[in-house]
């Protein structure tokens, strides 16, 4: 074996660590941004250009060329020794390690500049080594360092120490994948021992062994990623099946819910039939007293003509009320089956000022949009919209007034939508009473049976619309209408829809 050969083997090495470099560097760049990947890919790097000056030094063989190639060689070193305990911070994960590691970069840069201005070395002086490598003798010629570049050999060798002790306390501390850079990193430090022994003339008959022993710390290193992904791996398929387990839990869970919703919306129902059966007998059983007494009056003989004629007349306004209430309570009850038709809007508005009661009048405020001016809706039903409301807003204003139609472009659930405002200038609402204001049978007239909002809001919503109502003490009351534009469902259009319905 010449030195030749050794040197073509060490070039081998040198190859095989920028390959790894690459490899560890792409490991994080694409896409597992751990930082000691990258940290030790630039140690790859560093240790493949210490590997190539130490080959160097075995295949020339004289001396100009000796002094270039320890320059070469050393040069990997130095910053490779600094790599190598940033390896091993960021390996261990701890945090502000940048106090610990710029200095020894700062260090590693003095040390640097004064390899290549030769601060480092003895002018002139040289060494023969004579190693006998598998019974072969191989001879190389190595600078001789003065006590500056022997400080060095003292720095790398105790940064290596550094490391192996910084990665134990991380295989200590419970990071079980520590274990194989561990190995490796542990292997290297009889080969940095060697090498220091051989740089500063303490050893004769040895070789270079530190670019052979990095290999297997990058191999062990290696083998630290792939227990990490294998670990990685693991949790992750004990988390699926966890997941499994909580997905197959909630079946179950949704299950039972949907059992004890059904249960509730049961009694949810019957409690609200319950609540409407009551309110309906206290809204019949009014009048039916008021009529029963009327009745009992009338069959008295001693009543005089205006008697009977005055209780007749009450008979008929409480058997009228109980008509209204009846007919409410149908429209409330049904469902709303709506046959959309083309309708003007400004037909429909100007149609409610027939609603209007003595001593008010209706002004209806358009825009100019074309798109407002018709819409689909269902005419009948919204001829009971618009006078329900328009006759609230009338009865609000005992003394007379004004109401106000208002038109205008608004927005449904992020969609295009027409704005129907219906606004008096009465006395307003109490809070309270506008809380409850669109509840069933609720209502503040004597004479109302307080369905007549709920049916609108029914209808309303039928039509895909939103019905809100804002009131003040003192400031009137706005019933808002929001309908969504646009033609709606087929089967929502009425059989002889017309291009625009006129309404009687």
């Amino acid at each position: 074996m010449s030195g030749t050969f050794l040197s073509g083997v060490l070039s081998a090495w040198a190859a095989a660590q920028l390959g790894l470099g690459a490899f560890f560097l792409l490991a994080y760049f694409a896409g597992r941004h751990e930082s000691e990947y990258l940290i030790f890919g630039l140690l790859c790097f560093s240790f493949s250009i210490f590997s190539l000056g130490v080959g160097l030094d075995y295949h020339e063989g004289r001396r100009a060329s000796s002094i270039l190639s320890d320059q070469i060689g050393l040069s990997g070193a130095i910053f490779a020794a600094a790599l190598n305990v940033h390896f091993a911070l960021c390996f261990l994960g701890v945090e502000r390690r940048g106090r610990w590691v710029w200095p020894l970069y700062a260090l590693a840069a003095l040390f640097f500049c004064a390899n290549w201005t030769g601060l480092l070395w003895l002018p002139g002086k040289f060494r023969v080594v004579a190693s006998n490598v598998f019974g072969t003798r191989v001879e190389h010629i190595i600078a001789s360092a003065n006590v500056l570049g022997d400080s060095f050999y003292v720095v790398g060798l105790l940064e290596t120490l550094a490391t192996v002790a910084i990665l134990a306390h991380a295989f200590r501390s419970g990071r079980r994948d520590a274990l194989a850079s561990l190995i490796g990193v542990s292997l290297t430090v009889p080969a940095v021992f060697n090498d220091v022994g051989l740089a500063s003339g303490l050893f004769a008959n040895t070789a270079s062994l530190l670019p052979h022993a990095f290999l297997i710390f990058a191999f062990g290193v290696a083998g630290t990623v792939l227990m990490r992904y294998r670990r990685a791996a693991g949790g992750l398929e004990q988390t699926t099946q966890r997941l499994q387990l909580r997905t197959d839990e909630l079946r179950s869970s949704y299950a039972e819910l949907r059992v004890v919703q059904s249960e509730l919306l049961t009694k949810n129902q019957l409690a609200a039939v319950g609540e409407l059966a009551a309110a309906i007998a206290h809204e019949v059983r009014n009048p039916l007293a008021v009529i029963v007494n009327a009745v009992a009056g009338l069959r008295r003989a001693s009543g005089t003509e205006e008697d009977r004629s005055i209780l007749l007349s009450i008979v008929d306004e409480e058997a009228a009320r109980l008509n209204r209430l009846v007919t409410d309570l149908l429209r409330f009850a049904r469902p709303v089956k709506i046959k959309r038709s083309p309708v003007s809007l400004v037909e429909l508005a100007n149609r409610s000022r027939s609603q209007a009661m003595d001593g008010h009048e209706i002004e209806v405020s358009i825009d100019d949009d074309p798109r407002l001016q018709v819409v689909w809706v269902d005419p009948g039903l919204f001829r009971l919209v618009f006078d329900n409301l328009v006759q609230n807003a009338c009865q609000a204003m005992k003394g007379g007034g004004r109401v106000d139609i208002i038109v205008t472009r608004g927005s449904l659930r992020s969609g295009p939508a027409v704005s129907v405002q219906i606004k008096d200038h009465g006395h307003g609402m109490e809070a309270e009473v506008r809380e409850r204001a669109l509840d069933p049978f609720f209502t503040t007239r004597p004479s109302g049976t307080g369905l007549g909002l709920p049916i609108v809001q029914r209808i309303v919503e039928a039509h895909g619309g939103e019905l809100t109502i804002e009131s003040e003490e003192g400031a009137g009351t706005s019933v808002k209408l929001l309908l969504p534009l646009g033609a709606p469902p087929e089967d929502e259009i009425a059989d002889d829809a017309p291009e625009l319905h006129h309404l009687a």
